[in-house]
C-alpha cells in the first residue's frame, strides 16, 4: 500500500480521513501516516488515531508517499497545493465508494468526491475539485480549486476557478472565478468573477 499524508487537519481534513479509510475497507491502497497542519490540533480528542507529522509550510515530500488534499478553502487549497507540488508532492483523487460518477467524466488530480455525490455524463473537474454530496449535471465543467458542499445542485452553467458553492445552492447560470455562493442561494444570472451572491434568486451581497 502507498502511504498518504493528509493535507489539513481541519473539519474538511478529517472527513478525508474518513474517507480514505471508507475506500480502503472495499479495497486496501493507502497506508494513512498522519496529517500535515500549520495549526495545533489535538486529533485524539477527535478519536482520530495517526498524528500531526508537522507543518504543511516546512514539509518536504519524499517519493515513497503521496498526499490527499484536505483542506476545502479554494484560495486555500490553490496556495498549499502549489507549494507542495513545487516541492515535488504528488497528489491523489479519491472517490467515495457511493459516489455516482459517470465513465465519461474527466477528473483531475487532487480531486475528492464524497458520499451522495453525482457526477453525470461528459463532467469535467479541473484539479483539487471537491465534491462533498453534489449533484452535477451533464456536460458541465468546474474549475480547479472549486468546492462544493452538502446538496449542491449544479444543474446548468459552468463554474470557474477558485469558486465555493455553499450548502442547498443552486446553480443554474455560469459562475466566475473566485466568486462565492451562498446557502440556500439559487443562481440564476451570470455571476462575476469574484463576486459574492447570496438569496432566491442569488444578488451581490452588500459588504
Amino acid at each position: 500500500m502507498k502511504d498518504i499524508i493528509i493535507v489539513g487537519a481541519g473539519g474538511f481534513g478529517r472527513e478525508a480521513y474518513y474517507l480514505i479509510k471508507t475506500i480502503n475497507a472495499v479495497k486496501p491502497i493507502w497506508n494513512i501516516k498522519g496529517f500535515i497542519n500549520d495549526i495545533p490540533v489535538d486529533l485524539k480528542a477527535k478519536r482520530i488515531d495517526v498524528p500531526i507529522l508537522g507543518t504543511i509550510k516546512e514539509w518536504q515530500p519524499s517519493d515513497n508517499e503521496v498526499f490527499a488534499m484536505g483542506i476545502s478553502s479554494p484560495q486555500g487549497k490553490a496556495t498549499v497545493a502549489r507549494a507542495l507540488k513545487e516541492r515535488g508532492a504528488r497528489f491523489e483523487t479519491l472517490i467515495h465508494p457511493r459516489a455516482e460518477v459517470n465513465d465519461t467524466a474527466e477528473i483531475g488530480e487532487g480531486c475528492v468526491i464524497g458520499g451522495r455525490s453525482i457526477i453525470g455524463d461528459c463532467v469535467v473537474l479541473g484539479d483539487f475539485v471537491h465534491i462533498a454530496g453534489s449533484s452535477i449535471g451533464q456536460d458541465r465543467r468546474i474549475g480547479d480549486f472549486s468546492t462544493t458542499t452538502a446538496f449542491t445542485n449544479i444543474a446548468a452553467g459552468n463554474i470557474g476557478k477558485r469558486v465555493f458553492v455553499s450548502s442547498h445552492a443552486v446553480v443554474l447560470k455560469d459562475v466566475g472565478d473566485d466568486a462565492f455562493v451562498a446557502a440556500g442561494s439559487i443562481v440564476m444570472s451570470k455571476v462575476r468573477a469574484g463576486t459574492r451572491v447570496m438569496g432566491c434568486p442569488a444578488r451581490k451581497m452588500e459588504v
